[in-house]
């Protein structure tokens, strides 16, 4: 008996499968590694706001990230920061949103 054909239909079903798995994986290893890169920057930004350094510069120094600063309570500024990303797995975007919001926030005690 040829099992020849039976093969290609099994390979033919899975492959597709195989691809989503694999490319969802690369998707999500570039949110973390980039939820990682926002995350230094972050830290860089909010020593750059306390050096005395305006929104506007800085926004100036990360030009694809967004950056937004907001009053916290009464002594304390809120530094948002998001970035897009694009994902590269087709139907991903149904579940978590394509481009993919990263935001992080940081609160800085101002004197």
């Amino acid at each position: 008996m040829n099992r020849k054909g039976q093969a290609l239909v099994e390979f033919i079903l899975i492959v597709p499968v195989f691809l989503f798995i694999l490319f969802t994986i690369v998707d999500f290893g570039t949110i973390l590694n980039n939820k990682n890169n926002i995350s230094n920057i972050s830290n860089d930004i909010v020593e750059m706001y306390k050096n005395g350094d305006s929104i506007a510069t800085i926004k100036n120094n990360y030009k694809d990230i967004d950056i937004k600063a907001t009053k916290y309570k009464e002594k304390y500024i809120k530094i948002n920061i998001e970035k897009n990303i694009k994902l590269i797995t087709p139907g991903l975007n149904r579940v978590i949103g394509n481009p993919y919001k990263l935001k992080i926030e940081r609160i800085v005690y101002e004197s």
